[in-house]
């Protein structure tokens, strides 16, 4: 080769790399930030891919430790790793959806008007860290009080339903989750379907929030406890559900129940699986490590499911009389953001 030629192609090498460095990098007053293998990524909001959701379990008590550990170190919840918070709980009182407790004593009283506080409090700290992510509120269980009570409101489900949305709008909130536990509830089939479908109906005729997202109805699946086919009628009048497949051992299997609903015809894509994330959890072996985190999240990612979300969060790996170490929901979250 000529030298002359070879200089040319030197010089039309260097321009071309001249060039590429330059269109990497931001133009003069511009703020395009240059993306690196390590730059970070914020998880996605639940409209653009997987839920990754986590409940919150508020006491009716002013003088619950947990929750002024928490608060205390309010600046170390990981807001940013999830994008669905569930706060439990309000409940079910003649008929509608209300606030805890429900008695009429001066008791009753102060530690309801704690409840409704500590409710605001922690949407406005979810709104200002994460304002993407989704916020609900749960209704409790109890098989000897609640039951009735789900039952008296399934005599008129439109009035319990107009109730939910009421309260979803006073609190500020994206959406109503479900969580009737009952060894009966196959028994209760018809009225927790009668329920779910005049909410889920409510909430769609409603319109958007004030965020610009729609209003969100879940229920929360005991598995072992509820039949496949039960859980198969409620596909049409809810959003997603909530399986409780807590622990590691083989008792609320994940994969399991998931494949029970699905064959029964509920979808998968609606389908959101459970983490426990409790130190002092001593069912079905024990809270969730970060290997069984791990499986949970190749199954949902299997088998297309909505998430995953972990029983609780202000208890995440709590040491005793300490703060928790939010150390499964990182688990959970690092997974379903990849």
């Amino acid at each position: 080769m000529k030298p002359t030629l070879l200089l040319m192609i030197l010089a039309a090498v260097l321009l071309v790399a001249a060039g590429c460095t330059q269109s990497a990098a931001p133009a003069a007053g511009q703020n395009t930030p240059v993306v690196s293998e390590t730059t970070a990524i914020a998880p996605v909001s639940p409209a653009e891919g997987r839920v990754i959701a986590a409940y919150w379990y508020l006491y009716p008590d002013p003088n619950d430790d947990t929750y002024n550990l928490v608060m205390a170190a309010k600046d170390q919840i990981p807001w940013t790793k999830i994008n669905r918070l569930y706060i439990g709980f309000a409940t079910v009182n003649e008929g509608v959806l209300t606030d805890l407790p429900t008695g009429s004593s001066a008791d009753d009283a102060t530690r309801r008007a704690e409840m409704q506080r500590r409710i605001r409090e922690i949407v406005a700290l979810c709104r200002e860290n994460n304002p993407n992510a989704e916020i609900f509120i749960t209704s409790n269980f109890d098989e000897k009080e609640l039951d009735p009570q789900y039952l008296q409101a399934a005599q008129d489900p439109q009035k319990f339903a107009d109730s939910a949305l009421a309260y979803l709008k006073a609190y500020d909130l994206d959406g109503y989750d479900m969580d009737w536990e009952s060894h009966q509830i196959d028994d209760y089939a018809p009225q927790l379907t009668s329920l779910l479908s005049a909410c889920h109906a409510t909430f769609a005729a409603a319109g958007n929030n004030p965020h610009g997202r729609p209003y969100l109805l879940t229920y929360t699946v005991w598995p072992g406890v509820e039949s496949p086919q039960t859980v198969a009628a409620t596909q049409d009048s809810v959003d997603q559900i909530n399986i409780m497949s807590y622990g590691t051992g083989d008792k609320y299997d994940l994969a399991s129940y998931a494949d029970s609903y699905a064959a029964a015809g509920f979808p998968y894509g609606k389908m959101i699986g459970g983490v426990e994330s409790e130190s002092g959890y001593t069912d079905n072996v024990g809270p969730d490590t970060q290997a069984t985190v791990a499986a949970k999240c190749a199954y949902v990612k299997e088998h297309n499911l909505a998430g995953l979300f972990e029983w609780r969060i202000d208890n995440d790996m709590r040491p005793d009389s300490g703060a928790p170490t939010y150390q499964v929901t990182g688990w959970m979250s690092d997974c379903l953001s990849q």
